[in-house]
């Protein structure tokens, strides 16, 4: 069993990535009026994703540590998704909104990988070996 010290520092450290996670996501979501991009047609690529993006994050810091890094492989298909969109869409050479999907692309992913890792440490408790 995983003492609660190791529970609770899973769980904050959840919630830190989720925080930090919505708050990209939302910047993704208006990205695209930062960017004059607002009347091109795969402006809604960053407005849904980055919207589920967001909500996910908004969920998992509500979760529980397990429930929230199962939720996280959502947010590493949709980081690789942001991260390829530029080719997808089109507009890579846009160099502002290309840089700014492929930094959004590799932050997510790379908080998503810290979340889902959450659950596994949670799940493994440490053998007691008699003496």
């Amino acid at each position: 069993m995983v003492p609660n010290e190791a529970l609770r520092k899973s769980a904050n450290m959840v919630r830190t990535t989720d925080a930090l996670s919505m708050l990209i996501a939302l910047w993704f979501f208006i990205s695209p009026w930062v960017f004059r991009a607002y009347a091109v047609g795969n402006a809604w690529n960053a407005w849904i994703v980055g919207g589920v993006m967001a909500i996910a994050a908004l969920i998992g810091m509500n979760l529980d540590v397990h429930s929230a890094a199962n939720l996280s492989w959502l947010s590493i298909v949709l980081s690789v998704w942001v991260f390829f969109s530029p080719w997808i869409y089109g507009y890579s050479g846009s160099t502002g909104r290309f840089v700014d999907s492929l930094c959004v692309g590799v932050a997510m992913f790379i908080l998503s990988i810290i979340t889902a890792s959450m659950g596994s440490r949670v799940h493994t408790s440490p053998v007691a070996h008699p003496m």
